[in-house]
């Protein structure tokens, strides 16, 4: 289920106005007023009269500049660079904001983002005035992946008195989206298909039917359907990736309950599935019952293959309890099915008995991995479930925070278990 995260330490739509000493001078001059007619003392009248007139004309300013900003202020365009942000790294929004008249030289103009686009401070930009128009540009720290929510811009009217000012939204807001941050395994990417082949060979050969056809898995591209072989067999066909020589990988992410540890384990999974994709062979990244696939990861296709893996991790919520992170991961697993023709690697926490009866006959084929990622509390169950995995054929480690993903990645690829 898609999640947009509204900005937080923004202003919303509404207007707003700060009219603490506007209201104040305003009562203090009835009040006068009402004792100077009271007393018959003229100077408390004019007095009284002065202070509610200087009240009148600045919320008349007030008001005229905000229906001049309403009536001249034609177009508001964001301009984001790179177009999908990740966390950890800079970007630049450029707002570009269109008005009739002379008002563009004495509008005043802010921009508001969620504090997780700004890293945590408030916006700083560069402005800058020309005919028809402003523009403004700052940088952007994006902290943590998701959707987030920038602008409106807002338009600051005042009175000339300083009683009293009010910002009005100008245009409407944006919404950004964040990938997580990724760690370059690209490097180590061909040993693990590598090495899943080696632990492949001794398998049977398959028929020829077996190797150009396979049962359809959720996620699968229908564009690979076999539909006579289909139509014969009376279920649905596809055509194997191993035909053409190029193993598939499969990431298998748990959804973890504690939201560090679910994005400590989406920046491995991504990075896994992303290195797979740089060595130019297919991947599938599972996150519960939700399957991306990419097939075509060769040339152009790879840039547009990444954007799809990392896009299926914007919505990702950390499971409610470790319980229903289990019946999540083994969903996932379900997913799998029988097949062995992928190379598996699993990103988990400590798991139940629910997950590890479900993870335990995918590593029948020996081209299973798993990096099960815990806190030092957690280490005897993490202990616990890398025996586990090991007796049933899996290759896995434990990696103990805060280990580097780098480090773990490696200890796994070499089977230097701790």
């Amino acid at each position: 289920m898609r999640r947009l995260r509204s900005a937080s330490r923004r202003t919303d739509g509404a207007e707003t106005a700060i009219l603490s000493r506007g209201v104040g001078l305003a009562a203090a001059g009835g009040a006068l007023l009402i004792v100077g007619v009271g007393f018959a003392s003229a100077p408390l009248v004019l007095i009284a009269g002065t202070v509610l007139a200087a009240v009148a004309i600045g919320a008349a300013t007030i008001a005229a500049q905000v229906i001049a900003t309403r009536t001249r202020v034609t177009r508001v365009v964001r301009e984001i660079t790179p177009a999908t942000l990740s966390a950890g790294t800079p970007g630049e929004v450029v707002v570009r904001v269109d008005v009739q008249g002379r008002i563009a030289q004495r509008l005043r103009l802010r921009e508001q983002a969620a504090a997780e686009l700004t890293g945590g401070g408030a916006t700083r930009a560069a402005i800058s005035r020309r005919r028809g128009g402003i523009e403004l540009r700052y940088r952007l720290d994006p902290m943590r992946r998701g959707r987030w929510l920038l602008g409106p811009a807002l338009a600051r009217a005042t009175d000339p008195f300083g009683l009293a000012w009010t910002d009005r939204p100008v245009g409407g807001p944006h919404e950004v989206a964040v990938w997580p941050a990724v760690v370059d395994l690209a490097a180590s990417a061909g040993e693990l298909m590598g090495a899943a082949d080696r632990a492949h060979i001794g398998a049977r050969t398959p028929a020829a039917d077996d190797v150009s056809l396979r049962d359809y898995r959720d996620g699968d591209d229908l564009r690979r359907v076999h539909w006579a072989s289909s139509a014969r067999r009376g279920t649905l066909l596809v055509r194997s990736e191993e035909q053409q020589g190029r193993t598939s990988a499969s990431v298998l992410l748990g959804l973890a309950p504690s939201a560090r540890a679910l994005e400590w384990s989406i920046t491995a999974a991504a990075s896994v599935a992303l290195s797979v994709v740089e060595a130019g062979h297919p991947v599938r990244l599972i996150a519960g019952a939700e399957a991306t696939s990419v097939h075509d990861t060769h040339g152009r296709a790879a840039e547009s293959a990444r954007a799809t893996l990392l896009d299926a991790t914007l919505d990702l919520a950390a499971s409610d309890s470790s319980a229903d992170a289990d019946l999540a991961l083994a969903a996932g697993a379900r997913m799998l099915g029988a097949d062995r023709s992928d190379v598996i690697v699993a990103i988990v926490e400590p798991l139940g008995p629910t997950a590890l009866r479900a993870l335990a006959p995918l590593g029948d084929g020996g081209r299973a991995w798993a990096l099960v990622r815990c806190p030092t509390a957690a280490r005897g169950r993490a202990d616990r479930t890398v025996a586990a995995l090991r007796g049933a054929g899996w290759t896995a480690i434990v990696s103990e925070e805060p280990e580097g993903l780098t480090e773990a990645w490696t200890r796994l690829l070499t089977e230097e278990a701790l």
